[in-house]
């Protein structure tokens, strides 16, 4: 690698907004990456098409946790309410950019959400989004709108949980492969943000491999200013990055986009509660 021509360039974050407590998670996490990387903040609102179809129901009530109020609620009364959290989310949205002078756009979208989150996703450099909009319980499971990005949308995707940040060590995963090149570099510029320290798990059969593979970096990563330590994971597997992220207390996991097919990506995004970025 070479430190100074080949470096990332991100114009454009996404940043996926309803009002719920992860998506203002999120919010604030994509405000610090903009402004570290001279990057511009697009903001999404989905109209939820499938909540407006369900509002013309008549079974449908309005629901107020954990009550339920015996109001009807028409096609109507749910354009009025998408449009308050549509203006409540631009809002939040503006404020924080205006203060810490990042440019800013917001876009207002109707349809199925995970749809038009991926296809607004064409245009952006990463993708930020929580993991679920609204959990009712603690434990939090994947949501499908973030499944659907982590598996399709063709930027790098930052999954965040509720009340976790983008904070050291940073933990990067790496293969030898060009994707597993590329999280290097993107998780070299997070960690010199966050402290300087970076946690290379190289992913080699051998010890042989691993010392390949490290010679690899080593030069490119002195160069950076980072304190590296490098750990070797037998395999890509699940229980193998889980256990290499308590033994280094990791706070993002940077994990290159092949290194797990579907079922375990999806198995280790639901365990895991630190932020991860996918990259691509």
């Amino acid at each position: 690698m070479n430190a100074r021509n080949d470096e990332l360039v991100f114009r454009r974050i996404l940043v996926a907004l309803d009002t719920s407590h992860n998506s203002l998670a999120a919010l604030e996490a994509a405000v610090e990456l903009a402004v570290g990387m001279k990057a511009e903040l697009r903001g999404l609102y989905v109209e939820d098409i499938n909540l407006l179809r369900a509002a013309d129901s008549p079974a449908t009530r309005q629901v107020h946790y954990p009550y339920v109020s015996g109001a009807r609620l028409d096609s109507q009364g749910m354009e009025r309410q998408l449009r308050a959290q549509a203006s409540q989310a631009q809002r939040a949205l503006a404020a924080i950019c205006e203060r810490r002078k990042v440019k800013w756009s917001f876009q207002v979208a109707r349809g199925e959400v995970a749809h038009e989150v991926v296809a607004a996703a064409e245009e952006a450099d990463m993708l930020i989004l929580g993991k679920v909009s609204r959990p009712l319980i603690r434990r939090i499971r994947l949501g499908s709108t973030a499944l659907a990005a982590a598996v399709q949308a063709p930027c790098c995707v930052l999954l965040l949980q509720r009340d976790e940040d983008i904070r050291p060590p940073v933990l990067v995963t790496y293969d030898g492969s060009p994707i597993a090149r590329r999280a290097i570099k993107i998780a070299a510029r997070l960690a010199r943000r966050n402290g300087g320290y970076l946690a290379v798990l190289i992913v080699a059969d051998t010890l042989d491999e691993e010392y390949r593979l490290q010679a690899e970096m080593a030069d490119w990563l002195r160069c950076q200013g980072l304190l590296v330590r490098f750990r070797r994971l037998p395999e890509a597997s699940v229980p193998a990055l889980t256990q290499a992220m308590q033994a280094e207390h990791g706070g993002v996991l940077v994990l290159s986009s092949t290194i797990l097919h579907l079922a375990p990506l999806q198995k280790l995004l639901d365990e895991t509660e630190c932020p991860v970025l996918l990259v691509r």
